[in-house]
């Protein structure tokens, strides 16, 4: 139960981070692009989950073919350049399998690539120095978790988005004060 209530937390941290650093430097908001199409919610927590996996297992093995401490300064490029390679391969993949599905889920697969829970995820395995099966562990728990937070909130958007809240706490300021309340509520229940 312990792991499931950090799995959590992990999700619901990565799911505020993702949001304040894409909303307010971007413009775009993960968590209500998937709020307002939660259908594709699923799609967009298994292409987090896929980029998390593979590009964890990707940067392992590079990081063992990297022995000299100059050349280890290049890492995080490493980083990049893995996700970067799981990223083209997904939508090639994808293209030739179907058309169709491609067009309507290409925008998640976007998303997902170069979401903060993916990449904090990949920099994370590879400061800690783990074998290969706990950074898969790690990644996957990191993708289940963003799946759960980010399904606790679009359940609640149409309600923190609604005419009865206020209209300067309405949509984003909102959902961040639900998050912070979600957030207290996991970690009272992890302790």
């Amino acid at each position: 139960m312990n792991a499931f209530l950090q799995t959590l937390l992990s999700g619901l941290a990565a799911v505020t981070i993702d949001n304040v650093i894409f909303t307010a430097a971007i413009g775009t908001s993960t968590l209500i692009e998937c709020a307002k199409a939660p259908k594709h919610l699923l799609s967009f927590g298994f292409f987090i989950t896929e980029f998390s996996v593979l590009s964890s297992c990707l940067t392992y093995f590079a990081e063992k073919q990297i022995v000299s401490e100059t050349a280890r300064l290049f890492l995080p490029s490493v980083y990049i350049l893995c996700l970067g390679l799981v990223y083209v391969l997904t939508l090639i993949i994808m293209r030739i399998i179907s058309k169709e599905h491609f067009k309507s889920l290409r925008k998640y697969v976007h998303m997902s690539a170069f979401n903060c829970a993916v990449l904090g995820c990949i920099f994370i395995n590879g400061e800690s120095g783990a074998a290969l099966p706990e950074r898969l562990m790690f990644a996957a728990e990191v993708g289940i978790g963003f799946i759960l937070a980010t399904y606790l909130l679009a359940i609640n958007y149409k309600k923190l988005s609604s005419e009865d809240v206020p209209a300067s706490f309405r949509g984003f300021p909102a959902s961040l004060l639900y998050i912070g309340i979600l957030a207290m509520i996991v970690y009272g229940l992890k302790i």
